[in-house]
């Protein structure tokens, strides 16, 4: 308890840690939480161990650790994994729709929180209302409306007849970006952000001639840079692990993502479990990486956004 002497903010006071009650309590959530952190572990650990077994360990063996384990074996396995499960196309597909939902992620909810925070215009509390409320609907709700409008989308305007041609957009990507475009949460950190930043900064740059769109790209986006970033790395990392929506809209093999194209590969007779659950393990490093990379810098930012003033 020494290193606590001087400890200033959390649950716990240092005051309180130097009494029987408060070691008793600092104790509980220590081990509460080390317990949470082996439930959320141990799948993770049993999906890594499982994916280098055998396929007569996995049925027969009580080991949770595999046996006869070596590197090259390892190696071969992964190599074999990859060839027989061909990600590569479906991590490609991964990839360029992460890319572009970070993308528009930023430049949509960014641009709707710039109008909210910073242009006062009348019902513009009755938008925002709107945009909280919609937080408020389950995601399962929203299935079967969004499905439907996807069916008959009115994308295709014909100036000449004045009117809207509703096309298909199923089997493209074009539902997904829209869906990481029309984020609610993103608004509001951004909304929050934009907040924080002195209004005379804007005045001072539409006296130099800096019109909305300068204002937004060359001053507030680089003031907030860290909402900037959470934004970012937090929709690439969704966007990788999202297995729903490319499953409900996506039919050809060819444009389907790494978790919707797991699923389908999910019970082949010509799929062993171990190297099904590789194929697990390619689809989590990728999001993995960008949460231990960038862990600290995704805190910054959502603070940073939601908290005003």
């Amino acid at each position: 308890m020494k290193r606590f002497s001087e400890k200033q903010i959390g649950l716990l006071s240092s005051a309180e840690l130097r009494s029987a009650r408060g070691r008793l309590l600092y104790w509980f959530l220590f081990f509460l939480l080390v317990l949470m952190v082996i439930i959320t572990v141990f799948p993770a650990l049993w999906m890594i161990l499982t994916a280098f077994k055998t396929t007569q360990e996995i049925y027969t063996s009580t080991e949770i650790l595999p046996e006869n384990f070596t590197l090259v074996l390892a190696v071969n396995q992964i190599v074999e994994a990859w060839k027989m499960l061909r990600l590569g196309r479906s991590m490609l597909n991964t990839l360029g729709v992460s890319a572009v939902n970070a993308v528009v992620a930023i430049l949509i909810p960014g641009m709707a929180g710039y109008a909210i925070s910073k242009r006062k215009s009348r019902g513009i509390g009755v938008i925002f209302g709107m945009v909280v409320w919609t937080m408020m609907m389950p995601a399962t709700v929203q299935l079967v409306p969004r499905y439907i409008s996807f069916i008959s989308f009115p994308l295709v305007v014909d100036d000449g007849m004045r009117s809207v041609t509703n096309v298909n957009v199923l089997n493209t990507y074009l539902p997904l970006w829209l869906g990481a475009a029309a984020n609610s949460f993103n608004l509001i950190l951004f909304k929050n952000a934009f907040d924080a930043v002195p209004n005379t900064l804007l005045d001072a740059a539409r006296i130099d001639g800096c019109n909305e769109f300068r204002i937004f790209f060359l001053l507030m986006l680089p003031l907030c840079k860290a909402t900037v970033f959470f934004v970012s790395v937090g929709t690439l990392s969704v966007a990788w692990s999202d297995y729903l929506n490319p499953y409900l809209i996506l039919s050809e093999a060819d444009l389907l993502t790494t978790p919707a194209k797991l699923f389908t590969l999910q019970g082949l007779p010509g799929i062993p479990t171990n190297v099904y659950m590789m194929g697990l393990v390619f689809a989590c490093i990728p999001p993995a990486l960008i949460y231990i990379f960038f862990q600290r810098r995704m805190t910054g930012g959502v603070m940073m956004g939601a908290v005003k003033g």
